[in-house]
């Protein structure tokens, strides 16, 4: 049999005055450090820049496409349609003939600028341009192109004749 005594051990004097570190963690590999020692284009890199490549190429494919048929929708929309229309006639019709005389045309100013610029018959006409006529003895609109504006004259056309039309000065109001 063996006594063992009812005291303990003194503390050690080391052990007493220095506190016990706390284990380290274990170091963190960094993500700089991963790329460098891993390549751009090992493993699933590569697989991910080629669908990013891809995607680029299908997203503007798509988009040029769209583009293209957009374009002949609205060119085939701008174009003029012919509508297929017949007629009987028993005789070969006869060609209107209208005359239009320069009573008809009312120039109020013109301007000698650039471009030249008329007034005719209320409405700003400049040269090259058209202005529609209404015959008086028929219910028939005739166009007119603009050839010239001079000081004072203008020179109109229908493609078979000229017509020369002069300003016209409205005479002074009366004083009351």
């Amino acid at each position: 049999m063996q006594l063992i005594s009812q005291k303990t051990p003194a503390p050690r004097l080391l052990s007493t005055v220095v506190p016990e570190l706390p284990e380290r963690p274990p170091e963190r590999v960094s993500m700089r450090s991963r790329l460098k020692s891993a390549s751009l284009f090992s493993g699933n890199g590569r697989a991910i820049f080629f669908g990013i490549v891809l995607g680029a190429v299908l997203l503007s494919a798509i988009s040029f496409l769209y583009v293209r048929r957009q374009a002949a929708r609205q060119h085939a929309e701008e174009e003029p349609k012919l509508v297929a229309v017949s007629t009987q006639s028993i005789s070969p019709p006869e060609p209107i003939v209208v005359r239009i005389s320069a009573d008809l045309i009312h120039v109020s100013a013109i301007s000698l600028g650039h471009p030249r610029l008329a007034i005719i018959n209320g409405q700003l006409l400049g040269e090259g341009e058209r202005i529609k006529i209404h015959a008086p003895s028929a219910s028939i609109a005739v166009s007119l192109r603009v050839q010239k504006i001079a000081d004072g004259t203008i020179e109109l056309s229908d493609g078979t004749q000229v017509i020369t039309a002069r300003l016209e000065l409205s005479p002074p109001k009366p004083k009351p």
